[in-house]
């Protein structure tokens, strides 16, 4: 069931972008780029890899500085020359990694660089609770402000960072791939967060690759493709294969690629297990052949690429290379490993390859 409220077409916009211009050395990012968000709506914006999504939100929250257009706030044009500027004129932006100092409470990231005072600059804790008590409550959260970050879900974090956002009492939010670490059950709590927020008049900008959330959260959405706006369509009224056909300029052939068999196997793995990371997982690769590892944040994916790498021992399993079966950790095993599978792991290591 869809969460995009009915929108009246004849309020003005909140916050208009107006043939926006960015110029980066030897790339023009965005050219002409017109966008606009109206109070109480989500507006989605869309777009393949590199087609200037990230950047127009960036012009937007005063990260960059535009080579061209107009900013306008309620019919007002502005500059917006820092992210505090922006923050000081209601748009607030949510970025996709989260910027949290996860040694410090709930209370103290959320009023990080402006926590209320006493007398000599000493921290008012009592008034920084109930401060950001008052914040929690808007967004109904079941944690604390004096719980520790470090001892909070993904989603509970995402949570936090737009608490940080609603100090500033904003007008605009800006959320960039928001569920890209997140559970189904965590994604529904964020979006009645957005819900809440766009029922107390909050605009919403909304960048994801996924459609599913595009439709089931916008009321608008507005394509880009390479750096230029190629437009803008009701949610309601429109479709995947419209939206698509919008982003990629052609519409999408259902192709079914067969895919040939490989040669010989050259990577198997058997019930590899580890404790609280793993348990019992088996593949195998061929010859020409990529085998894609999916999972969210914390599904063990990494964990068990460190395991083929060497970095740590499995509590059981097998690993056979060309038939083999391989020692987990033999200087041998990581070179294949890493030319094959593991250089990043690697060089996120900083271990030494023959």
């Amino acid at each position: 069931m869809s969460m995009a409220m009915e929108l009246n077409q004849n309020i003005a916009p909140t916050l208009e972008l107006k043939n926006i211009r960015k110029v980066f050395p030897g790339v023009v990012a965005l050219n002409g780029v017109s966008f606009d968000i109206r109070a109480g709506e989500v507006h989605a914006l869309l777009g393949e890899n590199g087609a200037g999504k990230s950047t127009l939100m960036k012009v937007m929250s005063g990260i960059y500085q535009d080579d061209g257009g107009q900013i306008l706030i309620d019919g007002k044009e502005v500059k917006l020359k820092t992210p505090m500027d922006a923050k000081h004129q209601g748009i607030l932006m949510i970025h996709q990694e989260l910027s949290l100092v996860e040694d410090m409470t709930v209370a103290e990231n959320i009023f990080l660089g402006m926590m209320p005072t006493k007398l000599f600059g000493v921290v008012d804790y009592a008034k920084l609770h109930d401060k950001a008590m008052e914040i929690l409550k808007r967004l109904n959260c079941d944690f604390g402000p004096d719980d520790p970050v470090s001892s909070l879900t993904i989603a509970k974090k995402y949570m936090v960072e737009i608490a940080r956002a609603l100090v500033f009492t904003p007008k605009i939010v800006i959320f960039d791939e928001p569920t890209a670490s997140l559970t189904d059950y965590e994604k529904v709590v964020l979006f009645e967060v957005i819900k809440e927020l766009q029922s107390q008049g909050v605009g919403i900008a909304y960048i994801s690759h996924r459609m599913e959330e595009i439709f089931a959260i916008s009321d608008r959405l507005s394509v880009l493709r390479d750096g230029e706006y190629r437009g803008t369509l009701i949610t309601k009224d429109t479709n995947e294969p419209e939206v698509t056909a919008l982003m990629i300029g052609r519409e999408l052939e259902q192709n079914v690629v067969k895919m040939e068999k490989g040669g010989k196997t050259r990577i198997e793995v058997e019930g590899l297990t580890l404790d609280k990371h793993y348990e019992n997982i088996s593949f195998s690769i061929k010859e020409g052949e990529v085998l894609g590892m999916y999972g969210l944040v914390g599904a063990g994916r990494t964990e068990i690429a460190e395991t083929l790498f060497g970095i740590r021992q499995p509590d059981s399993g097998v690993v056979r290379f060309d038939g083999q079966e391989t020692v987990i950790g033999d200087s041998d095993m990581r070179w294949n490993w890493a030319s094959l599978w593991c250089l990043k792991i690697a060089k996120s290591k900083d271990l030494s390859l023959p």
